[in-house]
């Protein structure tokens, strides 16, 4: 298991990995999720510029 930092998100992944051939076997949360909450942050952004 690995532990990183997103570098887009700041949020910690966890990463299993296969210790011989070193392949990621799963990631928690998965790149779908991050990449939807990057959108949202984004999104969330772009109402607060047009409120103000």
């Amino acid at each position: 298991m690995q532990f990183d930092l997103s570098d887009d998100s700041g949020r910690t992944i966890i990463l299993v990995v296969d210790r011989e051939s070193g392949q990621v076997i799963r990631q928690i949360p998965p790149e779908e999720a991050l990449n939807a909450y990057q959108r949202m942050e984004e999104m969330k952004g772009r109402l607060l510029r047009l409120e103000v």
